[in-house]
């Protein structure tokens, strides 16, 4: 079987760049032939199709470029030439069965479906965030959940700036949903949507985006081979991710206040870094340590040896791999209750919930587990049964493969 696979990136960025590569190499191993398409940069993986990527578009720089410059990448969002040009090369060259797109808008745009229409070529498009029904594509502005547009009404993203907090951005943004939801782009070209989670399947349903039928809920998955699971409790909190205030971290930081006892290591970058440790120095917080960005071995002993690892999102996490790669070394995790989070982690089971902001919450879940270290074990051994049983690499490919195949069919 030759599978197109469809990606922006095609070098490590985040949890979609991940999937597209493992899905390359697993589908390779298992002696189908993958063929990815994206653009190119030069921290691009190797791949012999590289020549047919498509020229590397920066949406993020705009000074020093011409006014005909900015609005032939505005079109471009929209209806991207180069990249419908582009992949009508691979196609006649590499004669795909089948295509698996993930995050395609924006650089690459819908032109490319277009494309694979054409060819008669069965489509999968994984949905890895809320773009079709959200302007900026996160349900969240203004530093709170947000479904004011709801599929349709994406003006609301200019009156709030969501995206980028500009006008224009935001105004770009608002054409090219609303001019993609009139013409159907999308429902015209994909046979099959995919979302990584039951949560952003109803949210895409019930906002009258996409037909129920055309959307399948396929879930991320852990490495589970390559994790060593370690159930000895450890002595301290984990949080691995963006610091951010969508994260939690600030909610996080007041929970600690709450426990003194408990040590919180966090690990990881952003935004909220700085105003974080100002927050920690301001109130003493001995107990908060932040360690920066963590990767490769660190990251995994810092996994290994904590007592549990901690998720207190305050937006609509989607499937987030953290869950499971906590799963699957046999850490309980301690999640807010909001968007796909409790898909995963189940009260009681593998973890425990609390409500999204609650800092008390969030403590008390904490106090709990510090105290018992039966529970964290049973949790812990409860944690990888289910990663071993629901959320492998091996299981995630095999789902694959069926939806593939039922597509072909």
């Amino acid at each position: 079987m030759k599978v197109l696979v469809c990606n922006k990136f095609y070098y490590p960025v985040g949890g979609p760049e991940t999937i597209v590569h493992d899905t390359v190499r697993e589908l390779n191993a298992m002696g189908h032939t993958a063929i990815p398409f994206a653009m190119v940069h030069p921290s691009n993986w190797e791949s012999d199709y590289a020549p047919y990527f498509v020229p590397n578009v920066d949406y993020t720089t705009k000074h020093g470029k011409s006014i005909g410059r900015l609005l032939k990448e505005g079109f471009d969002i929209v209806y991207s030439r180069e990249a419908r040009r582009c992949i009508e090369r691979l196609i006649a060259d590499t004669k795909p069965d089948i295509a698996h797109a993930h995050n395609i808008y924006h650089q690459l745009s819908p032109s490319i479906l277009l494309a694979l229409k054409k060819a008669g070529i069965p489509t999968a498009l994984t949905l890895h965030d809320g773009k079709l029904v959200c302007a900026n594509m996160l349900f969240y502005t203004k530093g709170k959940v947000c479904e004011r547009c709801a599929g349709k009404k994406f003006y609301h993203a200019v009156l709030n700036k969501c995206v980028k907090d500009s006008y224009v951005s935001s105004a770009l943004c608002c054409l090219e949903e609303t001019l993609h939801r009139l013409t159907r782009v999308y429902e015209k070209t994909v046979n099959l949507f995919i979302t990584p989670s039951q949560f952003l399947k109803d949210r895409m349903v019930k906002s009258g985006r996409l037909p129920e039928k055309t959307v399948e809920v396929l879930y991320n998955y852990a490495e589970t081979k390559n994790i060593k699971p370690n159930f000895t409790p450890g002595n301290y909190a984990l949080f691995m991710g963006k610091v951010e205030t969508f994260k939690g971290v600030p909610t996080l930081l007041k929970a600690a206040l709450e426990v003194p006892d408990i040590e919180i290591r966090i690990a990881g970058r952003g935004t909220y870094l700085e105003q974080g440790k100002r927050f920690a120095e301001e109130n003493g917080l001995g107990n908060a340590h932040f360690l920066g960005f963590q990767t490769g071995s660190d990251l995994e002993r810092l996994r290994q040896e904590a007592r549990f690892v901690v998720v207190p999102s305050e937006w609509y996490e989607n499937c987030p791999m953290v869950v499971l790669e906590a799963f699957s070394a046999g850490k309980p995790v301690i999640g807010a209750r909001i968007g796909g989070i409790p898909e995963l982690v189940e009260h009681g089971v593998n973890g425990l919930l609390y409500e999204p902001g609650d800092a008390e919450g969030l403590a008390e879940c904490m106090r709990k587990l510090s105290k018992d270290d039966d529970l964290v074990y049973e949790m812990g051994r409860n944690a990888r049964i289910k990663a071993e049983e629901k959320y492998s690499l091996e299981t995630y490919m095999q789902s694959l493969l069926d939806i593939y195949q039922r597509l072909l069919s």
